[in-house]
């Protein structure tokens, strides 16, 4: 049976989905106030901070939260680490991402893409593209592959510059 909180969850998510941001963030309050410790809660709040409203220093506490509260959240990690990355904090985007890869029902495509972004950014475009195409093995999504293929491609022209 579903629980008050996740419904509550479950609405806030859908208000974000249709583009309600100041609705969605709302929602999210009142559950994060009667339910501090609802951890896919703080992972949304988080992911409104990073990508609505580009607070990332309150994206990453409520990340922090989120992990603390509900580790097995698959969506928090893929926000975490990309925040993490936006950050240039390498060293703790590889922690989440590693913590992540153990969670049941990730998507190892996105992990590897990630994991590609991290060494990317690090200008390590051979370590890129390896986690890139490990992504493109893993992935049974045909848009999952062309972004894969589209990374390696651009990793391929920045080692030529």
């Amino acid at each position: 049976m579903i629980n008050a909180s996740d419904k509550q969850f479950f609405l806030a998510s859908r208000l974000l989905k249709e583009g309600q941001i100041e609705e969605c963030i709302n929602e999210l309050s009142l559950l994060l106030i009667r339910y501090p410790d609802h951890g896919r809660g703080n992972a949304l709040l988080g992911h409104l901070y990073m990508r609505h409203l580009s607070n990332f220093s309150l994206a990453e506490e409520c990340f922090t939260k989120a992990i603390r509260f509900d580790p097995l959240y698959p969506e928090l990690y893929y926000d975490f680490a990309e925040l993490l990355i936006h950050l240039e904090k390498y060293t703790e985007a590889i922690a989440v991402l590693n913590k992540g890869f153990e969670i049941p029902g990730i998507e190892k495509e996105k992990m590897l893409r990630l994991f590609g972004l991290v060494y990317e950014k690090q200008q390590n475009y051979d370590q890129a593209i390896n986690y890139y195409t490990d992504g493109i093995i893993q992935s049974m999504s045909e848009a999952a592959i062309k972004k894969l293929q589209s990374d390696i491609q651009r990793c391929m022209l920045k080692k030529r510059i």
